[in-house]
């Protein structure tokens, strides 16, 4: 072959070469938008022949429903429940309406952790519905605004084995900025038994700014875990705020608090409002219902509170605008209802209640062990309530100015009343008793020089025995007593 053949065919190859490199990819798989196929999820997911049907009759039990293609679509992940996608990237995406299953994302009995699915579930529907049976979880799943959880409450049971937080929001630097709202989980049930050393909860909210927060209907318990955890836990953190969180119709014991809301990093500013605790049963736990810090416009109503070993009702720091009514209590507390100073003492922030106390409405079931203690009452509003406890009522500190009437206060201790350094307080109209004390000090007391003027007026008064007094004033405390009788309806002097 000569010089000039080679050149020619040498020039061939490499037109040849070019031609093969600019040749265009292979086009992208033809959908057929008349063609409706019937598969499983793992027949969607193995699709990668040329032409693809243009909607999808899935077949899986519990998963069954109507997949559309998805042109241009190349970002969407496979979440099992509301995006499948094929093994050549084409996206099919479920069309429905109303609420989304859980079984849809492969949330179902006797899987090993429904925490994957479950966050996977949380991430692509606004309202998700678990169906009745026990679930076990392990990995938490983190909140996110405009979430809805609900099950039949009492038939949706989460185990937690391995850890105490089933819905947590941990703040991260990149979600600082954003709040987290409105928010509901409803029906929902948690066995807690993980030996965990934690300081979590079941619902653990520590960061955001959070508006509009619904947990209702819901239980929990946790007597088989090994640490000290709670049911719910709000952390108001610097510069954020919470606001219209309802907690309602929920059946709990926790190992330390059921119910806990605070704002401890906001010094001196208001930022929980609207918060409401209502028609709970929360027992056997340290504490019931603890309410902490500046906040304004607490709620705590209709709850039954039983057994919990230091505080009942807690509503501790500067609050304002609040309302205790219509609780009982029953069984055995430190104090069954509590306003204390957070531990900050006069004038550091954990001080007054400064406006609209009201504790009304509230009593005991048979006798309680415990008492009453108003540290942080400020002009309270103690109304009808009617309580038969060992402990006492005891006020202090800033609890100045109040109105006690129409109160039925029975006690086994030796004093039923104690204004201590409290000043202008006024009984009127009230059932005071420590008659089946055996050893009376006195049934009600002024202590303290800055105990004065408190007023003792038209009540019924029931002593102990031994050598005590209706009423007495202490250390330079004054009683100004008037109109008083004794059990017998005889004037007491």
């Amino acid at each position: 072959m000569n010089v000039k053949t080679v050149s020619r065919f040498g020039w061939l190859s490499i037109v040849v070469v070019l031609f093969a490199q600019c040749h265009q990819a292979d086009p992208e798989p033809a959908l057929i938008w008349n063609r409706q196929d019937a598969l499983t999820v793992a027949d969607v997911r193995a699709l990668s022949g040329p032409n693809l049907p243009g909607s999808i009759q899935l077949t899986d039990s519990g998963k069954e429903g109507l997949f559309r293609a998805i042109p241009g679509d190349e970002s969407s992940t496979d979440n099992t429940g509301t995006v499948l996608v094929t093994a050549n990237g084409i996206r099919y995406k479920r069309e429905y309406t109303g609420d989304a299953s859980a079984v849809w994302f492969g949330i179902v009995p006797g899987v090993d952790d429904i925490g994957p699915a479950l966050q996977a579930a949380v991430n692509a529907v606004d309202v998700l519905i678990i169906p009745d049976g026990t679930y076990k979880q392990r990995q938490s799943v983190l909140l996110r605004s405009g979430m809805t959880v609900r099950g039949n409450p009492g038939k949706v049971v989460i185990e937690l084995p391995n850890s105490y937080a089933s819905f947590v929001y941990l703040t991260r630097p990149q979600d600082s900025p954003q709040p987290l709202e409105n928010i509901l989980i409803d029906g929902l049930s948690w066995n807690v038994t993980s030996q965990e050393d934690t300081q979590v909860g079941t619902i653990y909210i520590d960061g955001p700014t959070v508006n509009n927060l619904t947990i209702q209907n819901c239980s929990s318990r946790d007597e088989a875990a090994k640490d000290s955890t709670n049911w719910l836990t709000v952390k108001i953190q610097s510069g954020k705020s919470a606001s219209n969180i309802l907690v309602a119709n929920n059946d709990v014991r926790a190992k330390r608090m059921a119910c806990e809301i605070f704002n401890h990093d906001n010094y001196g500013v208001y930022a929980g409002k609207n918060i409401t605790v209502q028609n709970n049963y929360f027992h056997d736990s340290w504490f019931g219902i603890s309410l902490s810090g500046p906040m304004d416009g607490l709620t705590v109503d209709k709850n039954r509170i039983v057994n919990c070993s230091f505080y009942g009702i807690e509503v501790a720091g500067a609050a304002r605008n609040v309302k205790i009514t219509n609780n009982t209590f029953e069984g055995t507390f430190s104090r069954f209802l509590a306003g204390s100073n957070d531990g900050s003492g006069e004038g550091q922030g954990g001080g007054a209640v400064l406006t609209g106390t009201e504790i009304t409405g509230n009593s005991t079931v048979g006798r309680v062990t415990g008492g009453i203690q108003l540290f942080n009452g400020g002009p309270t509003k103690f109304a009808n309530n009617n309580f038969n406890m060992t402990g006492m009522l005891e006020l202090g500190h800033s609890t100045t100015g109040g109105t006690f009437t129409g109160n039925v206060i029975q006690t086994t201790f030796d004093r039923a009343v104690v204004c201590d350094n409290v000043a202008n307080n006024t009984f009127a109209n009230n059932t005071l008793s420590n008659k089946p004390s055996a050893g009376n000090y006195a049934t009600f007391i002024s202590y303290g020089n800055r105990a004065v003027n408190n007023v003792l007026r038209n009540n019924t008064l029931e002593k102990g025995g031994g050598s005590g007094t209706y009423y007495l004033s202490l250390s330079g405390g004054s009683t100004i007593a008037s109109g008083n009788i004794d059990e017998n309806g005889n004037p007491i002097p």
